[in-house]
């Protein structure tokens, strides 16, 4: 799989977001209507006067453990990373520093790049995702997950990982 590895400074996300839930799928329905809605009053477009750090481009950000009652919620932002002071009209959440995997794929490989990722490439690579849970909804996690909305159709898949330790014996 074609990747790249960055490391990222601790940065703000801000823009709008939603609390959901990997409960029955739920965020799976979610997340896809959230960006229906705000889409429909222009609100993504409202961000991008602020969008001013890397990653750049529109942001969909999965925010895991919010709840520590129930590793199955999350919140999800639509968001750009930025420099500047968040308006009361929006929120914000701090990404902390982190080593990122970053996946090019289209929209419509989104998904399966997702998958990919977690099935193909991290078995094999010299990175650990350091998320986990994907496969139960049960999430543990250190960072978001992160979806970059490029122009046109171009997206990036951005993981959390680490160089995997080698074991000498």
């Amino acid at each position: 799989m074609d990747y790249r590895i960055e490391h990222l400074d601790t940065f703000k996300l801000m823009g709008y977001h939603i609390r959901s839930t990997n409960s029955f799928m739920k965020g799976m329905r979610d997340c896809p209507a959230f960006w229906k809605k705000m889409i429909k009053e222009n609100k993504p477009e409202s961000l991008l006067p602020f969008m001013s750090r890397q990653p750049f481009g529109l942001i969909g950000a999965s925010v895991y453990n919010v709840d520590e009652t129930d590793s199955q919620k999350f919140d999800y932002y639509i968001a750009v990373a930025t420099n500047s002071e968040t308006p009361a009209n929006l929120t914000d959440y701090l990404v902390p520093a982190m080593t990122w995997a970053v996946f090019p794929c289209t929209l419509k490989t989104n998904r399966q790049t997702q998958r990919n990722i977690v099935r193909k490439w991290a078995p094999k690579s010299d990175y650990q995702l350091l998320n986990s849970g994907y496969q139960t909804g049960k999430m543990l996690s250190v960072a978001p997950d992160l979806e970059v909305y490029g122009s046109g159709d171009e997206v990036e898949i951005w993981a959390p990982v680490a160089k995997k330790e080698v074991i000498v014996s």
